[in-house]
């Protein structure tokens, strides 16, 4: 999530294009972080400094590690501290953006301090963005007091990232009464919590993200890619609901309703989440205890 969230930024921002952006999230995932880009992404190391160790590296036979405690760079608890953060995904991305020569992880990490200043954000809560932990990350996008939320849609986006898109990112949630759409489909799940939730899109956004859960390519919107809508919202309702089962708790799942057509969603409180699949929004909607209905075009 985070790579999709600083790459649609850095893109904003014209220091990449959209060429570039794929290629770092397509090879992020095959790449090794090395240990100095670590080192300096936490601090502990100047850009200078880990260059040196680098081309000391050429020229003998020992690991980074071992030279940056030899020359009083890094202690060995700080190397310890480095190896368990290799799998970060922030830094996975960095590594792939210098490995390309299009930015060094300094120049990304003042970038990062621009994006805290756009989006006034505080330190810690830009050490959650690194996280890439779903848990720490929704609440950075959603609004003030819209705590009983936070389980529901990070169950959701759980399911999206591991099952569609791991390179999900969001815009800042919101609570209305309706949203616009242009077809959608919607589920009431009750129990102890009941809730409505909906996913929705405007013209054939949602196609994409029907498509990748079906491994089915959809073209247009017609009943058979809306029912696969439904589908996609009931897995993703039954994935939470399994969670609150093991609990003890009582859940049913009505049928899913969906239609190819219509001017929106309506209720008396929603939360209403975008949610950008593979570059197309998806509005993820939740009413805690009440019921959404899809409002139909004016003829």
């Amino acid at each position: 999530m985070i790579s999709g969230i600083v790459g649609r930024y850095l893109l904003k921002r014209e220091l990449l294009t959209p060429k570039e952006l794929e290629i770092v999230l397509l090879e992020q995932g095959q790449v090794r972080v090395k240990l100095g880009l670590i080192a300096v992404a936490e601090g502990l190391m100047t850009q200078e400094e880990t260059d040196k160790v680098h081309r000391f590296q050429s020229v003998t036979d020992k690991r980074f590690g071992d030279i940056a405690v030899e020359k009083g760079y890094l202690t060995r608890e700080d190397v310890e501290m480095l190896l368990h953060k290799q799998e970060n995904a922030y830094l996975a991305f960095a590594q792939v953006l210098e490995n390309h020569r299009l930015m060094t992880m300094e120049e990304l990490e003042q970038y990062m301090l621009d994006f805290q200043t756009d989006y006034n954000l505080t330190l810690m809560d830009i050490e959650d963005l690194k996280s890439d932990d779903i848990d720490r990350i929704l609440p950075l996008f959603m609004p003030i007091g819209c705590e009983k939320y936070l389980n529901i849609a990070g169950s959701a986006l759980r399911m999206l990232s591991r099952c569609i898109d791991t390179e999900i990112y969001l815009e800042k949630a919101f609570v209305a009464d309706r949203c616009a759409a242009d077809n959608g489909a919607v589920q009431l799940v009750e129990g102890e919590p009941g809730f409505s939730s909906g996913i929705f899109g405007k013209e054939n956004s949602l196609l994409v993200a029907v498509s990748a859960f079906e491994k089915k390519k959809y073209t247009e919107v017609n009943e058979d890619s809306m029912n696969a809508a439904g589908e996609l919202l009931n897995c993703l309702n039954s994935f939470y609901a399994r969670n609150l089962s093991q609990g003890g708790a009582y859940i049913r799942l009505r049928q899913p309703e969906y239609s190819v057509s219509i001017s929106g969603a309506a209720g008396e409180e929603m939360l209403v989440l975008p949610v950008y699949i593979q570059g197309e929004r998806t509005d993820m909607v939740i009413a805690a205890g009440g019921e959404i209905r899809m409002t139909e075009c004016e003829k």
